[in-house]
């Protein structure tokens, strides 16, 4: 039986008690000064005016009942609503969105998750988020470190590196939000994600760049260098040489410096352009 209903019954018996116990009280105290025809009219109307009473008693109670039953509906309704609109929201969105409950079990995902891992729900429901997503090249201590905050309850970011259903790598950057009840009791976190792939490979490829141009520089300012020093020493001495036998000789050196340079400078340019072209390949 509803609340309100019970409510109902246990005023009107109340009610009814009360209105028998003072009515009844009332003609024995005027018993004994009423003539019979009048006690056994007033006995009657007593009857009649309890019905009546009641009736409109009832009547205005059930009518307040179901304005109160009535309200409750238009906001249950009006919630519902609201939870299907968010949740057609949320199920359109771009964003990888995983639901895990208060034991970090996956309770519900959205359709661009399941089109972006390729898993379904039914797959993953009811095991950890780390059961599928972790690999070989997953960091322990950050998987460690998001088990802790999610124990501590507490709203946090972190990146991370999963695969796919396939076997595939990938990237993502989540954001995570313990969720309470109305009650602030813990019910479990909604975490987003943004694939950051791309990103990571353009780290990737910057990290390799610029070791790339480390070594280049270090080409440039200590091999060029020593061939560049003989050179021009041995114009020095090239000049000041008396004789054309030794003139020849210092040419001859020269010669070689000059082809230890070109060779350098082969090198240097050929580092260049096969890290180019290897910036210039498609991230797989």
């Amino acid at each position: 039986m509803r609340s309100g209903a019970l409510r109902i019954v246990v005023i009107y018996i109340v009610a009814a008690l009360t209105w028998i116990m003072l009515s009844d009280r009332l003609l024995f105290l005027f018993h004994d000064t009423l003539n019979p025809q009048v006690y056994m009219t007033l006995s009657s109307v007593k009857g009649f005016a309890f019905v009546l009473i009641t009736g409109y008693f009832l009547y205005k109670l059930i009518k307040a009942d179901e304005g109160k039953l009535i309200e409750s509906v238009k906001r249950s309704v009006k919630a519902d609503d609201e939870v299907k609109r968010l949740g057609n929201i949320i199920t359109r969105v771009n964003n990888i969105i995983i639901i895990t409950d208060q034991n970090n079990f996956i309770c519900w995902v959205n359709k661009a998750f399941e089109d972006f891992t390729g898993y379904k729900f039914e797959e993953l429901a009811g095991y950890s988020p780390a059961t599928f997503f972790a690999g070989e090249e997953t960091d322990m201590d950050d998987l460690a470190d998001v088990l802790s905050k999610k124990k501590a309850h507490e709203a946090f970011s972190t990146e991370l590196n999963c695969h796919k259903k396939s076997g595939e790598k990938f990237w993502v950057q989540g954001e995570y939000t313990p969720l309470f009840d109305d009650k602030k009791q813990f019910t479990g976190y909604i975490a987003v994600y943004n694939d950051i792939t791309w990103l990571k490979y353009k780290e990737r490829d910057m990290i390799r760049q610029n070791e790339k141009l480390k070594e280049v520089a270090w080409l440039s300012s200590h091999e060029v260098r020593r061939p560049l020093a003989n050179i021009i020493g041995l114009i020095g001495m090239l000049k000041l040489a008396p004789f054309m036998d030794e003139k020849m000789k210092i040419i001859a050196n020269i010669t070689r410096s000059g082809d230890e340079l070109d060779k350098i400078v082969h090198t240097i340019n050929s580092t260049i352009e096969t890290e180019f072209e290897q910036v210039e390949q498609p991230v797989k």
